[in-house]
């Protein structure tokens, strides 16, 4: 190859790169203005719910309820698109604070045990011993566990969905271990290795019959980049996956580099 074709690749690919940073600050500057007449939506229809229950008129509610939901899950669709754009705009940071892993757990298992147990589901819990303290992002850690439980009980019905967390060593360092189990639905080699893809989920079958996004699981693992932790998955069809994040439980204050690594490589059971 010639010193010229050399560097007109090399300016093709800045120009790709360009193109890609200039897309995801569009998306990032987009889902924040998209977000406030939304929360005000929000706001308004709970503001009325509020004066129909006190004015006796309970024929509105429902109505107004329907308008509380469908918001609500819009906002945590850009929520999701915002998060991920500004982690490709090299925009997102770490705010690192201590706080107790076992209280964090209880606090987070309050808001995800009733979408866990939507489908008919069993949620069990099985804590280690001496969990401690973590000084890592809280807000980013409620939402690696909140994604990976949520999707474990989206994908399982009448089913089991197990969380253990233990306090371990890995690969020399002193992490926490997380460990999502479940009894549903499964998937292939195939489908696993589509997983971390923004927008991407198993296949149209799974998108039609489950909804989503397929953005839950991509920001999942640039999350447990970003805290210098990693994810795992072990899974197959019919028989239920088994996701497994370990990060550090003394997070470093560097934000994510530019260049993210490739995705982990899933494993068959």
């Amino acid at each position: 190859m010639s010193v010229n074709q050399v560097e007109q690749l090399s300016l093709a690919q800045q120009k790709a790169e360009a193109a890609t940073r200039a897309k995801s600050e569009f998306l990032a500057n987009m889902s924040h203005e998209l977000r406030t007449p939304l929360n005000a939506i929000i706001l308004y229809s709970e503001m009325l719910e509020e004066e129909a229950e006190e004015r006796s008129q309970p024929d509105i509610v429902p109505d107004l309820q329907k308008i509380q939901a469908a918001s609500k899950h819009l906002l945590g669709l850009i929520n999701s698109i915002l998060d991920l754009s500004k982690i490709e705009a090299g925009k997102m940071d770490l705010c690192l604070e201590s706080f107790d892993v076992r209280q964090m757990l209880d606090e987070m298992l309050s808001t995800v045990g009733p979408v866990v147990q939507k489908n008919n589901n069993t949620l069990t819990v099985q804590y280690g011993q001496d969990l401690g303290c973590m000084r890592a992002d809280l807000t980013k850690m409620r939402q690696i566990l909140f994604n990976l439980l949520s999707n474990a009980g989206k994908f399982t019905k009448e089913g089991v969905i197990q969380l253990a967390v233990t306090r371990r060593i890995v690969q020399g360092r002193e992490c926490c271990e997380f460990q999502v189990k479940d009894t549903g639905i499964g998937m292939t080699q195939e489908q696993m290795e589509k997983l971390y893809k923004p927008f991407t989920q198993a296949d149209t079958s799974t998108t039609r019959k489950y909804g989503g996004t397929g953005l839950g699981l991509a920001i999942v693992w640039r999350f447990c980049q970003m805290m210098a932790g990693e994810i795992t998955v072990e899974s197959s069809l019919g028989q239920g996956s088994m996701f497994t994040v370990h990060l550090p439980v003394e997070v470093s204050g560097q934000t994510v580099e530019e260049e993210l690594a490739a995705p982990p490589q899933p494993l068959t059971t």
